[in-house]
Parts: C-alpha cells; sequence; structure tokens
C-alpha cells in the first residue's frame, strides 16, 4: 500500500508523451534509468520521478525498469496526444482498480460512490483515518491532502475531465458529474485485465461479479448492472465474447486466444467491436 502515486502533481499529459516517445526509441532495452530520461528530455528530475510513478500506475510502463508496455506502446504509436476516450477510459480502470495505490482507489471506489459533492479537507478527514496505523502523522496531514487533492484535480483539470467523472463546483470544490459511456471495447479490455489479475487463465467470469465485484470494471467504472449487460450484449452480439445464461449459469464466457493485446490491436487499428 502506498499513499503517494502523484506526489501532489496532477498527471501532465503532454510531458508523459515525450517521455513515451523517447521510451519507445530505446528499442529493446531491459530498462532505462530516469537519469537518462531526465539529460535526454531536459525534463527536471523531481517531475520525472513523478511523472515516472503515473505512467506505472496507469500501466503505461513497467515498474522499475521503465520500459513500455503493450498498452504503453499501443498508445505512443497510435494515440500519442490522449484523444481517444478509449485510452483515457482505459488508464482510469487500471489505476483505479489497484488498491495498491489507497488514495486514488479508495476516492473512485468509496468517495465517489457515496456522496455527490466533495473537497479535498472534507475527504482527507472522513476517509482516511485509518491510515494513522500505517503512516506518520506529519504524512496523514500533510502528504494525504496533496494526493487528495492531486485526484480531483487529475478528473477535473487534465485529459482525464474528458471522461466527465467530475466536474468543479467553485474553488476547492468538486461535483460528482455524469461520465460519457464507455465504449464497448474499452470495457472488453478492462474486462480482460481484470480476468488476467484475479482469475488467470480462467474462461468465464460470473456476469454478477463483472458488475459488482470488488475491482471489477462495473464496480470500477460505476456503471449501473443494466449498462454492464448492455455492452456484454453488444460484444455477444460482435462475436467478441459469448454470453452463457442457463438455469443457475450466468457469466461471460472469453475465448482462449482473445487477449488485452488483441483489444488494443482493435481499438488502435480503427475497429470497432462489430
Amino acid at each position: 500500500m502506498k499513499l503517494q502515486l502523484t506526489n501532489g502533481y496532477r498527471p501532465r499529459f503532454d510531458q508523459i508523451s515525450r517521455i513515451l516517445q523517447y521510451l519507445l526509441l530505446q528499442g529493446d532495452k531491459k530498462k532505462i534509468s530516469r537519469l537518462e530520461i531526465v539529460t535526454s528530455l531536459g525534463i527536471p528530475e523531481n517531475q520525472v520521478e513523478n511523472l515516472i510513478s503515473m505512467m506505472t500506475g496507469f500501466g503505461l510502463v513497467r515498474p522499475r525498469v521503465t520500459t513500455l508496455t503493450p498498452f504503453g506502446e499501443a498508445i505512443i504509436q497510435s494515440d500519442p496526444y490522449f484523444d481517444k476516450q478509449e485510452t483515457l477510459w482505459i488508464i482510469h480502470y487500471i489505476v483505479s482498480s489497484n488498491p495498491e495505490w489507497v488514495v486514488w482507489h479508495r476516492i473512485i471506489n468509496t468517495v465517489l460512490p457515496s456522496q455527490d459533492h466533495y473537497s479535498v479537507e472534507q475527504i482527507s478527514n472522513q476517509y482516511f483515518s485509518d491510515l494513522a496505523i500505517h503512516f506518520s502523522e506529519r504524512t496523514i496531514s500533510e502528504k494525504l491532502p496533496k494526493e487528495v487533492g492531486s485526484v480531483l484535480a487529475a478528473y477535473s483539470r487534465s485529459e482525464l475531465s474528458r471522461l466527465g467523472i467530475l466536474g468543479v463546483e467553485g474553488t476547492g470544490n468538486f461535483i460528482k458529474s455524469n461520465p460519457i459511456e464507455i465504449p464497448d471495447l474499452a470495457f472488453l479490455f478492462c474486462l480482460l485485465y481484470y480476468r488476467d489479475k484475479y482469475s488467470p487463465g480462467s474462461s468465464a467470469v460470473n456476469t454478477e461479479d463483472v458488475c459488482l465485484a470488488e475491482n471489477s470494471p462495473g464496480r470500477v467504472i460505476n456503471l449501473p448492472e443494466y449498462q454492464v449487460r448492455t455492452i456484454l450484449g453488444n460484444l455477444h452480439n460482435a462475436g467478441l465474447v459469448r454470453l452463457e445464461q442457463l438455469a443457475n449459469l450466468d457469466q461471460v464466457r472469453l475465448s482462449d486466444t482473445l487477449t488485452q493485446e488483441d483489444v488494443l490491436g482493435r481499438i488502435y487499428g480503427g475497429k470497432d467491436a462489430n
């Protein structure tokens, strides 16, 4: 469990794009140091450290070695300016479904579903008192509010604001908004990511779990069950998954050959779910 993912900074996707491009040019190098990035791009060292931390949480680079993941490589090759809604939804799901990033995870999965209006002070005081046994008093009083503020800023002042999850309501106050609908293929990627992380090798996922289970796409993206089932129906009709609903059986069957990389190829290769 880590209190800080952002270190109090909101994501700068223009700089993230520069770093991704640099990493792509490094070819098959097994490890890329942060000093190399600082020296080559002229970005201040502390900023690189913060950006790499967020890029790791977003699933764009591998931890410790700072090399591109398949997702990071697909983005820099096909969506370097983070224009596609699919890109933003996948980033949102990857970082928000990881309990390791305790502040980001709790804001999305606990705070947002429980109320409609927010402030940094109120969230910091109300939802994180249990962390006092894990972190120092100074960390809780100084660093926690900065981390809460940066997560709220990510959804109101960066490219992630285009998801429509959070709006600004005066200085320092925020309001829950109505999210833009998630594209079917982005949801499919999140479903495969969820399966691969929590039930690796499984060929089917219980439909109720997809909708409601902890860290599932339906729960993290905060979709009502009917909307999840509508998306799954669209994917079934497109032949990408198979819905099995017989007697007590209610599950989503996933092909052994369907991978996260296949879905990225459809998203960034110009194919739709049909």
